[in-house]
């Protein structure tokens, strides 16, 4: 008896050069690092189609390797310390570049000449802060960041101030008591601020002193424009930050899932949903 050729392997072999095998241990190694994933990282990561890569998280799962997730995994092995787990800051730029770049730009084109802004640290308040100077309009910026300071600085039109206190280990955050008092004599129009995950109405971070860092901002900024993109609606991790509905606007990307959505909206605050392009 003959066979029916499966076609929908040999797209995924042509998308794709890597041996199942050796594909499944890019993912595993990618996990490694990054703690959590979600198919479209993977998918920008690997090169490889959606269709292929849930097979293999789904094959992953099985083995006891992963954890599976609402369009992504977790590593086993992480998953119990992942309360408290966050990539290195050079790993976490690798994830969802494009829906980053799409979240700062939105950010940044809403930023109005001559507003106060502070930009908290993170990787996609860094993609706003190079949009704004892209845009060439005057800012007051207040920035805990040293990579985003200067990125600002490049811009004449932007007057840069940082805030001071204890560097972060292995990071470029400033964090501290001296950061929190500084703050408190902050009144800024607004302020653009990451976190590591929204759990249903709950902001969280991965540590209690980043957590107590971006509280004072909030408490210095008429209003919160929270960046965060679509895998960061995930398990809460270590630290409360705030209530959702705390701050004024979410911005995020296209691959929140519909229900997520749907509950977003409504809630008091104002949803901007960006297209990504691929």
């Amino acid at each position: 008896m003959s066979s029916i050729p499966d076609t929908t392997a040999t797209a995924d072999a042509s998308a794709s050069p890597l041996l199942p095998a050796q594909r499944r241990q890019r993912i595993v190694d990618f996990l490694r690092v990054h703690g959590a994933v979600t198919i479209g990282q993977l998918e920008q990561a690997l090169g490889a189609s959606l269709s292929t890569l849930r097979r293999d998280l789904d094959t992953l799962a099985a083995e006891g390797v992963v954890d599976r997730t609402h369009g992504g995994a977790l590593l086993r092995q992480q998953a119990p310390e992942y309360a408290t787990f966050e990539p290195e800051p050079e790993a976490a730029a690798e994830l969802s570049p494009r829906e980053k770049a799409a979240i700062g730009q939105a950010a940044a084109e809403a930023l109005l000449p001559r507003q106060s802004v502070i930009f908290d640290s993170g990787t996609t308040v860094l993609e706003a802060a190079r949009a704004a100077v892209r845009r060439q309009i005057p800012l007051t910026a207040v920035t805990n960041d040293l990579v985003i300071a200067q990125v600002l600085g490049k811009s004449p039109l932007v007057q840069v101030h940082m805030l001071g206190g204890m560097l972060r280990p292995g990071s470029t955050t400033v964090i501290g008591q001296t950061l929190i008092d500084q703050a408190g004599a902050l009144r800024a129009d607004v302020l653009l601020m990451g976190a590591h995950a929204v759990t249903e109405n709950v902001i969280s971070e991965t540590s209690a002193e980043l957590a107590a860092v971006k509280r004072a901002l909030m408490k210095a900024a008429n209003s919160t424009r929270l960046l965060v993109d679509s895998s960061k609606f995930r398990p809460r991790a270590f630290m409360r930050i705030a209530a959702l509905d705390e701050v004024g606007e979410l911005v995020t990307d296209s691959g929140l899932s519909a229900a997520e959505e749907e509950r977003l909206r409504a809630l008091d605050l104002k949803l901007t949903v960006v297209k990504v392009q691929p």
